[in-house]
């Protein structure tokens, strides 16, 4: 048991929540008592009137930050440490350091317009922290490069639930492809890249750009393809990729591709994947010949629908309009 500065009792080298003026518990004796050592608890000293109620050393002020928040980086544990020899309040404290530069750099994107917090510091690590291990359950367990991507969600009041159900989401969508990205990816750089650094980067793009050179979305695009029979060149996807295409809409356009031109040939009209995929990015004179072998299909099958769809948006994914 050791003593704070009033005389408090407490557990040695913590604080009292509700005298945090007072230090940590260091001291063998009250205030005034010589110590084993030779030290002697100075005990508080009065104010003279018009400022906090204590006077605080920058020592003591630095272990009541360290206690409050051992979360915080030193640069700002030190800003705090300042504000409380100033205040001796910690809500005056805290509302201080939040105007500093070191807050700024360290957790200015917690700051909405207005100047209020979508969080505090504590809630935002927690939510990092949760992002992290979410991350982890799908294999990544090298999370620094995401640090910056983090700080964005927050900003953007993510929750880690939600992006729970974002990272499930995605990651359903793509776990099939992952290891016909990998094949490519070794084909065309001759590097072995393993499902988690394939995973990151088809969640974030930065990180694609950062660990693949941005092709990631291009070899996604040709693994889509790939799996389903169709063998182009990278220059071919990249074209597709630059002109709009996505994964999820490739999906969609190579699943309906192969049964829709052998439906085709199955009448006499030739279809190649190209006229597809043109049609499917919009082309009107692809559209034109595509929904023709269409009718003729359907005149001949009786209504056959072969695989496009309209989303809630109004947009045509699979391969073209009726």
């Amino acid at each position: 048991m050791k003593y704070n500065k009033l005389g408090q009792p407490g557990p040695e080298g913590e604080i009292n929540p509700d005298a945090p003026e007072a230090g940590p518990y260091t001291y063998d004796f009250g205030p005034g008592t010589p110590n084993p050592n030779g030290a002697v608890n100075p005990g508080m000293e009065p104010s003279t009137g018009g400022g906090p109620s204590t006077t605080v050393t920058n020592e003591a002020a630095m272990a009541i930050a360290r206690s409050l928040f051992s979360f915080f980086p030193e640069a700002v544990l030190k800003e705090y440490a300042k504000a409380w020899v100033k205040y001796a309040d910690p809500q005056l404290a805290i509302a201080e350091v939040r105007t500093t530069s070191a807050w700024e750099n360290e957790f200015g994107y917690l700051q909405r317009d207005d100047g209020t917090l979508i969080m505090s510091e504590g809630e935002a690590l927690s939510t990092q922290a949760s992002y992290r291990e979410t991350l982890q359950e799908v294999g990544i367990t090298d999370t620094e490069q995401f640090n910056q991507k983090f700080k964005d969600l927050v900003s953007g009041e993510v929750s880690a639930a939600e992006f729970q159900q974002r990272v499930d989401l995605v990651y359903n969508q793509v776990i099939d492809q992952i290891p016909e990205v990998e094949r490519l990816y070794r084909e065309r750089y001759g590097l072995d890249i393993d499902a988690p650094t394939v995973f990151g980067a088809l969640i974030d793009p930065d990180i694609s750009d950062k660990v693949l050179k941005g092709d990631i979305q291009t070899l996604q695009l040709q693994a889509q393809a790939s799996i389903r029979g169709f063998t182009q060149g990278f220059a071919r996807f990249e074209e597709l990729r630059k002109a709009g295409l996505t994964a999820e809409r490739a999906g969609q356009l190579y699943e309906a591709a192969q049964p829709t031109m052998q439906l085709a040939q199955g009448i006499g009209r030739e279809l190649d994947i190209k006229t597809l995929e043109d049609a499917a990015l919009g082309d009107t004179s692809a559209q034109k010949r595509v929904q023709r072998v269409q009718a003729q299909i359907q005149s001949e099958y009786g209504g056959l629908d072969i695989g496009a769809a309209r989303t809630r948006t109004g947009e045509i994914v699979g391969l073209v309009e009726d």
